[in-house]
């Protein structure tokens, strides 16, 4: 089995792994009691990949000159740096996005580096596929090319041709070069050629990574199943509706070319806290006391999310705590909503890479599914008369592994001396 390796985050010849995994301890250090995880990610955007080697020869031939030093690839995928000279906007909603962070984000790293070490290049390949998707045309696996460790970078998304959701080795086709792929009708570009593309609209476009069902059948992660099976589908509202909405900035720089509104679909996926509480609501339909007993019904529904909620990796859950309160003293009892996914000798998996590696059988499945409402009913034992307070509170939990520095202290020596 190989040796594990982080991500380069370097052209070659610069900084050594040693230097890049130091680098990532100390930005898991600096950030684990952050308010949140997307906080987190925001807090390594100094780890994104710089794009500062020359052109090569093949670029000095024959791209297409944007500035003094960038150009785009002909042949090749282009880095998202050089898009960004004349797409500022867009540029800038991007490098703050998860796709921007898919590669650099020390949750990930860390669940890379278990996975690797279990399973070696198979773990690397799989992992790659969707975190650094360029790997599907270039077979840059080593991350030695900058364009490949920029993650979900633009020249991914915008040289896809076809997606294949039956090929979990690879699920889309890209042809890299001049022509960029977009939604947009008619548009026109001085510096690369520009195709419509309908499949840039659909949601299967994003089904490519936000799903993926083991080999053995054990489904993993069912975003785009979820939103399929949902109502959200059938009213012709893909994934692009809530998570690409438009917003304000321009398409191009007035200095390359006039355009038409000032909008353009936000490219930094509209996936925070925000987002995630405007997905469920919560209320008290119920606190009847009969007695000693206080019968309590509280109800959960999925009003904004067009697929489960939680979605994605399984070890993340929605918690519902109801407490009641009488006389100062509290009472409390809880639901749970999540997937679980157990090994094939029945263990419960709990880290994020062992449900890629393990997975063999869903144990239990709760999630809230889109528009569903979810009626939950509670029983508490309360003296027979005074004032109650009921309380009902919903919380996003997921505890991913970090790494983080820990001190190593070796006392070598120790020395006395007494004077009188």
């Amino acid at each position: 089995m190989r040796t594990p390796q982080l991500p380069l985050r370097t052209q070659p010849g610069s900084a050594p792994p040693f230097h890049v995994w130091r680098r990532v301890l100390a930005l898991a250090a600096a950030t684990v009691l952050a308010a949140g995880i997307f906080e987190l990610l925001h807090s390594v955007a100094h780890a994104a990949p710089q794009d500062s080697a020359p052109p090569t020869s093949a670029q000095r031939k024959g791209g297409a000159k944007i500035g003094d030093d960038v150009r785009i690839n002909r042949t090749g995928f282009t880095s998202a740096r050089v898009c960004g000279r004349c797409h500022v906007d867009i540029y800038s909603s991007w490098k703050n996005s998860l796709h921007a962070f898919s590669l650099s984000d020390p949750v990930f790293d860390t669940a890379y580096m278990l996975a690797t070490k279990e399973a070696g290049d198979a773990a690397r390949k799989l992992c790659l596929r969707c975190h650094a998707p360029l790997t599907m045309s270039n077979g840059d696996y080593e991350l030695r090319q900058a364009v490949t460790a920029e993650g979900v970078t633009c020249d991914f998304c915008h040289t896809v041709t076809a997606v294949q959701l039956d090929d979990s080795r690879r699920p889309y086709v890209l042809q890299p070069g001049l022509v960029k792929r977009s939604i947009l009708r008619h548009a026109s570009s001085p510096k690369h050629d520009v195709a419509f593309s309908e499949l840039h609209g659909k949601a299967e476009f994003c089904g490519g990574c936000h799903n993926y069902v083991a080999p053995n059948g054990t489904p993993i992660m069912t975003t785009y199943d979820e939103w399929r099976e949902g109502p959200y589908a059938a009213e012709g509202k893909p994934c692009q509706h809530c998570h690409m909405a438009l917003g304000a900035g321009r398409v191009v720089s007035r200095d390359i070319k006039e355009t038409g509104p000032d909008e353009i679909h936000l490219h930094r996926l509209i996936h925070d806290s925000d987002q995630l509480r405007s997905a469920l609501k919560v209320e008290i339909v119920e606190a009847v006391r009969r007695g000693q007993e206080l019968r309590v019904t509280a109800t959960v529904k999925n009003v904004g999310s067009g697929h489960k909620v939680p979605t994605g990796i399984p070890s993340r859950e929605i918690n519902l705590v109801v407490s009641v309160d009488v006389g100062g003293r509290t009472q409390k009892q809880e639901r749970r909503y999540r997937r679980v996914l157990a090994d094939k000798d029945g263990v419960e998996l709990k880290r994020d890479h062992q449900f890629f590696l393990h997975a063999a059988s869903v144990v239990s499945d709760n999630r809230i599914a889109p528009r569903e409402e979810r009626f939950e009913r509670f029983k508490f034992w309360v003296p027979k008369s005074g004032k109650f307070k009921v309380e009902a509170e919903l919380t996003y939990q997921y505890a991913p592994l970090l790494l983080e520095p820990r001190p190593m202290v070796v006392r070598l020596h120790h020395a006395e001396r007494y004077g009188p």
